[in-house]
């Protein structure tokens, strides 16, 4: 007997990529936690399987102006998540992280700590930034050409999967080391293997890079096929 097919659902806070959402008065603030709490709930009552919120690391601009269109303000998305975790009881929390302007042990702890005080809801979208504009708002020379991006970002997995994974499932800490072109660390993991043991791994970047960066390194791929498609990055 052929498995019926099943369709997973998610719900992305409006904001960052939709133009026209926030001229709508029923919108709310992208700031006062009651507009996610709000969202949230609605998406878990209606059985969606995952809450998903991008990320914007700065203003865009449009000839020379900023972006008026734009949507600006919103908090960060793993602060978010972890107070919905308090107001939701098995809908999937997603956070949109970028793997250029961030480290994995303190990511790989943010996450981990997610991933417990939800019960096993995470999930990290991770992005790369596609502009040098970005760099700019962390230190000199931090914007990447594609290709480095992306062979830094798997290697940023990787290292985070090693630091989750340095915990046994009976819960006795190992020592850690990674040497890597990117990141050399060494040590030991603060938090105990997390009830999914990996954060569940998103990825929606649409170049070759992109591609193959998720087909590796990915549980969830983004395919943006219709009106717009997915980011070039």
């Amino acid at each position: 007997m052929t498995a019926r097919k099943r369709m997973h659902l998610a719900a992305h806070f409006p904001g960052v990529n939709n133009t026209t959402v926030w001229a709508d008065p029923r919108s709310a603030s992208q700031i006062d936690f009651a507009s996610f709490e709000h969202l949230a709930r609605t998406a878990e009552r209606g059985l969606f399987d995952f809450f998903f919120l991008a990320e914007g690391l700065r203003l865009r601009e449009h000839k020379g102006r900023i972006h008026d269109l734009d949507v600006v303000g919103r908090p960060e998305s793993l602060t978010v998540l972890n107070a919905l975790a308090a107001v939701t009881g098995h809908l999937g929390l997603a956070a949109t992280v970028n793997a250029t302007f961030n480290e994995p042990y303190e990511l790989a702890r943010r996450l981990a700590t997610l991933d417990h005080l939800s019960d096993g809801r995470a999930a990290w979208n991770v992005v790369t930034s596609s502009d040098a504009f970005t760099g700019e708002n962390f230190r000199r020379g931090g914007f990447l050409d594609r290709a480095e991006r992306y062979t830094r970002a798997a290697e940023f997995v990787a290292t985070a999967r090693e630091l989750w994974d340095s915990w046994t499932p009976d819960g006795t800490p190992r020592p850690f080391a990674h040497h890597g072109r990117h990141f050399d660390i060494a040590g030991e993991f603060t938090l105990p293997r997390s009830p999914q043991g990996h954060p569940v791994v998103i990825q929606a970047g649409d170049s070759d890079e992109g591609r193959e960066f998720a087909a590796s390194s990915a549980d969830v791929i983004f395919s943006g096929r219709g009106s717009g498609g997915c980011p070039p990055g």
